[in-house]
């Protein structure tokens, strides 16, 4: 990158803000015409720190851990649909082709990009959300484009209030390829903040706008399980035994020495010599040196760094089968497990790229964009329970309705769990009754045949 210095960064990103705000906010052509070059670390912008994504990518690529934990994360956040969602009474409409409610937002989720899906723009969102701690992705007009988030950074600028008291606000985008990588990739660009969608699901304390990888904390437990898993490897290769101290009564000389090691490497090392006889001659004694297995609690230690891997991810162990899960409970508690994945870790991201992805849709008015996992398997109830609950919801309708409640703000509460949208409706008055018939005297009864002649009413005795 170039080096450039404030006052040059200043300018250009008053012009950007000028030309942004000059024509509605629609102003700043995203083609490149607008370049604007920094150096990382620079004031008024945050990066992602190049080291960090360079050791999340490798931590990704080369732990089995790591990749595992992903894999159930991006499974399980691709399987939502997007539809809208009133904020009156919390129904969901949008979902079918036929609903005249539906707009192109959702279309351009549902195919962001040619042959992609919106399970696809889900996977590639939290996947850079996980490595990077940040996803951007921007709407051309006719399809969304998913940005490097190491080749974004964030640029703000200093407002003051009408008493001239100084904050910081986002201005805009820099899109900035390395120079190898631009034949492929395009020219560094400029983006609008309405043009950009950024998501940063945790937070970096360290900074205003950008976001952490989950893997920040625990890339130290990364390091050392891959050592753990160097570690048997070199175990295996050296003849699958802890290492030889080979002792002589009497003084050799080093070419000795060396004969000797090299012999009982060629003709004992490795894993196809393993378990071979050991015959040493002229006083020589074999010691093993170093601990086995068993010795230094190998499994455990081991089993200690992933389970601190998966309680970065939020994962439940059970879910991706790790040792530490599967000791704590069996698969009979997969439901329990599935759910709190749901509810604790999937919900809130679903929540959050709902409202990140809002900023550069068209929301109709009143309404938010939401998702639906009711078609994923994994977080359906169990048939015998959800009867129970059927069961439970018709009993609250029935008293809700008896008490007074309208009949379509019942559904709608229960539904959405929300007692608020429960509305009463005054009992009508009940219907007059009817004149009494004529019964042993009493009371005027009817005409006969027509005839208008009253007939008077004997009394009863």
């Amino acid at each position: 990158m170039t080096e450039v210095t404030d006052q040059m960064y200043q300018a250009d990103r008053e012009r950007m803000f000028a030309r942004y705000t000059a024509n509605g906010g629609r102003g700043l052509d995203p083609s490149g015409a607008a370049v604007f070059t920094t150096t990382y670390g620079i004031n008024g912008n945050e990066a992602i720190i190049p080291m960090l994504v360079t050791n999340a990518n490798e931590a990704y690529r080369n732990n089995s851990v790591v990749f595992g934990a992903i894999l159930a994360r991006f499974s399980l956040f691709s399987e939502a649909k997007f539809v809208f969602r009133n904020k009156s009474d919390k129904t969901v409409f949008g979902a079918a082709e036929t609903d005249n409610r539906r707009n192109t937002a959702l279309r351009i989720l549902e195919n962001p990009w040619p042959n992609g899906t919106t399970g696809e723009l889900c996977v590639r969102m939290i996947q850079d959300a996980d490595l990077a701690g940040n996803s951007y992705i921007w709407n051309t007009g006719v399809r969304l484009v998913r940005l490097r988030p190491d080749w974004v950074t964030i640029i703000s600028a200093l407002e003051s209030d009408s008493i001239g008291r100084e904050y910081r606000e986002v201005v805009g985008y820099f899109y900035d390829p390395p120079a190898n990588e631009q034949t492929v990739w395009g020219k560094p660009q400029l983006f609008t903040v309405d043009e950009i969608a950024h998501w940063a699901p945790n937070p970096d304390p360290l900074a205003m706008w950008r976001g952490m990888s989950w893997l920040t904390p625990v890339l130290r437990e990364v390091n050392a399980d891959n050592a753990m898993t160097q570690y048997k490897t070199m175990y295996l290769a050296n003849a699958a035994s802890p290492n030889l101290l080979v002792k002589y009564s009497q003084k050799i000389g080093q070419q000795t020495v060396n004969r000797i090691r090299d012999r009982i490497m060629d003709t004992h090392g490795g894993v196809d010599n393993a378990f071979k006889t050991l015959v040493l001659d002229e006083g020589a004694d074999a010691t093993v040196i170093g601990n086995t297995f068993e010795q230094m609690n190998f499994s455990t230690v081991q089993a200690a760094g992933e389970n601190r891997i998966i309680i970065a991810s939020g994962v439940p162990g059970i879910v991706i089968g790790s040792k530490e899960g599967l000791m704590a409970a069996t698969y009979s508690n997969y439901e329990q497990a599935m759910r709190r994945f749901a509810d604790i870790t999937m919900r809130p991201l679903w929540r959050s790229a709902c409202a990140c992805l809002a900023s550069i849709v068209n929301v109709p008015a009143g309404a938010e964009l939401w998702f639906d996992v009711s078609d994923i398997a994994a977080l359906r109830q169990g048939e015998k329970e959800q009867a129970d609950t059927m069961a439970v919801l018709a009993a609250a309708a029935k008293t809700f309705v008896e008490a007074g409640f309208t009949a379509e703000t019942v559904v709608s509460a229960l539904t959405a769990g929300d007692m608020t949208l429960l509305k009463w409706e005054k009992p009508k008055p009940p219907p007059a009754p009817n004149p009494p018939p004529h019964v042993n005297g009493f009371g005027t009864p009817p005409a006969l045949n027509g005839s208008t002649t009253k007939i008077d009413a004997k009394v009863a005795v």
